[in-house]
């Protein structure tokens, strides 16, 4: 009597470190059934905790599973990767069939960062050329499941809606109703969506101006030793402070005698005016910084210095200290510096105002002296890549904080009335967005990863690609 042939639908290829996803994939994939209906014939995987027995021989029993599967699951992460046992089992695959032909591997992304070992999942061949089945966002588990499912049932992918033909006659146009797999539309919930704008409350409404005979800022700081904020338009100086008070020292570098005052509001149909005032509120922003190890560079990037040419850690009352600044070596040996930094200034929306804060990292030779490339530049002009929402939010919350100085609101010095802004980014609420996608707020200023240490390890990932890491030559 003939031995019944093995059947296995799906053998699960992966590393412990994955075990219990795997394990939870394996027990989902096992409560389904081959047609999709009640009586159907249920799918069987291949898992080694299920599948090989004390006392087998596990290297029969995996060749075994391998030549029974119809498919092979590769559940992809940087601990697989390096892992012997899941590459003898997908290689046992793709030297019968180098290119897929066959289609029986059937790759599963699951998280391309390893928190334990640091390392970041570089896809081999034939992995980097094969079209895999998005598992890193545990919201997006069921739709990415049901691609899976549609796969291992050997049916087709789904196409678009059908639509009204435009070069063909048609009767009545069919309704089309999308599977889960294939709906583009957000989920139907209520979405609570934080940006990275912080609201201003109140700022001042009247402008002061007058002649001045200074053409440059430091025409004014000559004569002023503790100048408030202001700025040189017009041949006038502007200002925020009362030009008519005869203790004010600006009076000292203008015309006395023609001091005018105008509300700010005046100005806000006037674009050329309306930029000079949100002009001088980013100079009261980087009056905000004096006293904090905190210096703005040429391309309008604040960032944090070093502490006496060593790494400085910065913490915002309860909250746990961070490293932002900290000296790192490149692949040849040579030290550079990498800051927590941001893109900080004001910006008008409809009749609102807000701060804008945007998130980035500053990479200079010695602490001070910025490095540009093909390579850094990139990386600090935007947080993206590997940065999450989380992360940029957690950002985000960091620099609110910072600007806060241990008070409820930030308030900014102008020289008049004071800028009073909020410390909470302006928030929304839609009626959709990503079911489950929920951030805690608390928790999340809570994380104190090395980010830094990040940052550096993706600059110095970038030269090693030939591309240049030098001096940031100064702005025309």
């Amino acid at each position: 009597m003939s031995q019944q042939k093995e059947t296995v639908d799906v053998f699960l290829c992966h590393n412990a470190a994955d075990k219990d996803w795997v394990r939870q994939l394996g027990e989902q994939l096992e409560s389904e059934t081959f047609d999709g209906t009640a009586s159907g014939r249920p799918l069987r995987v291949f898992f080694d905790e299920w599948d090989i027995d004390v006392g087998y021989n596990v290297l029969l029993r995996l060749n075994q599973g391998l030549s029974a599967c119809r498919y092979l699951a590769v559940v992809i992460s940087p601990e697989m990767l390096a892992a012997p046992w899941p590459t003898l089992e997908w290689t046992h695959i793709v030297a019968d069939d180098p290119v897929n032909r066959k289609g029986r591997i059937i790759p599963l992304f699951l998280r391309d960062y390893s928190a334990a070992t640091g390392a970041y999942a570089e896809l081999p061949a034939p992995f980097k050329a094969l079209n895999w089945i998005d598992f890193r966002r545990a919201q997006d588990f069921k739709r990415s499941f049901l691609k899976l499912i549609r796969k291992v049932r050997n049916q087709p992918p789904l196409r678009g809606r059908r639509r009204r033909p435009l070069a063909s006659s048609s009767g009545p146009l069919q309704l089309h109703n999308p599977s889960e797999e294939m709906a583009a539309a957000p989920d139907k919930v209520s979405e609570f969506i934080l940006s990275n704008l912080l609201p201003v409350e109140d700022y001042p409404t009247t402008i002061w101006m007058a002649p001045t005979s200074a053409r440059e800022p430091k025409e004014i700081w000559s004569n002023v030793e503790s100048a408030c904020p202001f700025i040189l338009q017009d041949k006038k100086l502007l200002t925020f402070a009362d030009l008519s008070n005869a203790s004010e020292p600006l009076r000292a570098t203008i015309d006395t005698t023609r001091v005018e005052s105008l509300p700010v509001g005046q100005w806000k149909d006037d674009p050329v005016k309306w930029r000079w005032v949100v002009y001088l509120l980013n100079r009261c922003l980087r009056g905000h910084f004096a006293g904090l190890p905190i210096r703005q560079d040429s391309k309008g990037r604040f960032y944090f210095m070093p502490k006496e040419n060593a790494a400085r850690s910065w913490q915002n009352g309860n909250d746990p200290a961070r490293t932002v600044a900290d000296k790192k070596k490149n692949s040849v040996g040579s030290t550079f510096w990498v800051h927590h930094g941001a893109k900080l200034a004001f910006q008008a929306l409809g009749d609102s105002m807000f701060i804008c804060v945007e998130p980035r990292y500053v990479f200079t030779s010695d602490g001070t002296r910025p490095l540009e490339g093909k390579s850094v530049g990139p990386l600090s002009i935007k947080w993206g890549g590997k940065e999450r929402n989380a992360a940029i939010l957690r950002h985000v919350m960091f620099w609110a904080r910072t600007l806060t100085k241990h008070s409820a609101k930030i308030e900014i010095n102008t020289g008049g009335a004071p800028i009073t802004v909020s410390g909470i980014p302006a928030f929304s609420r839609t009626r959709f967005g990503v079911e489950f996608d929920h951030i805690g707020i608390g928790s999340l200023i809570q994380q104190a990863e090395d980010e830094l240490a990040l940052a550096a390890e993706a600059a110095v990932t970038a030269t090693h690609s030939g591309t240049d890491f030098t001096e940031d030559a100064p702005d025309e």
